[in-house]
């Protein structure tokens, strides 16, 4: 039994803390005082609390901005995201609740953001191909099955095998009128 609420809390504090990180109203100070929050979180009541000098030591944060991203967990944003409920208020020092109802908006967003990079992606590359001019080589048809025509880059035509000339010296005494030489007729270097 202890092993289930174990994982089952270890699942919670993941699940809302890639809540958080693809929250994009969650400013990095939020998302640090979220992990503060998370780090001395009770199991299972949820229940967490931070005095501000402790907040401030394990987050590196001002008081001021410790108090910002504060109201910003506890749903005070454009989107009133809420990552703390007021779970009792005595003192100084008040005690919240972590919720983590956004989970399943979350992943929508990640899901629809990581769309939106692919097809930046897709349209790069297909500018990327549409930037190579494509020509026949010379003596062949448009409609030419063989690979060598069909995709050879304008400013690469001239490098085809149909325009290269074997060098004279290597190819020796018989001109053999291609680029492929005799293995006995080359010349040492």
């Amino acid at each position: 039994m202890k092993e289930e609420l174990d994982s089952s809390k270890a699942s919670f504090k993941l699940d809302l803390i890639e809540t958080a990180n693809a929250d994009p109203m969650l400013s990095p100070s939020d998302f640090k005082l979220l992990s503060a929050y998370v780090a001395v979180l009770k199991w299972p009541s949820c229940k967490t609390w931070l005095a501000a000098s402790l907040a401030m030591a394990m987050t590196g944060l001002s008081e001021r901005q410790f108090r910002i991203s504060r109201a910003c967990l506890l749903g005070k944003n454009e989107a009133g995201r809420a990552y703390l409920v007021p779970a009792r208020s005595a003192g100084k020092i008040a005690t919240y609740r972590l919720v983590n109802p956004w989970r399943d908006e979350a992943r929508q967003h990640i899901a629809a953001i990581t769309a939106y990079h692919k097809e930046v992606e897709r349209q790069k590359k297909a500018k990327k191909r549409a930037g190579l001019s494509l020509q026949n080589l010379p003596g062949h048809k448009a409609d030419c099955p063989c690979k060598i025509c069909r995709s050879v880059p304008a400013n690469s035509a001239a490098y085809s095998p149909l325009e290269i000339t074997p060098r004279e010296e290597e190819a020796g005494e018989e001109n053999h009128g291609s680029n492929v030489i005799q293995f006995s007729t080359r010349k040492a270097s």
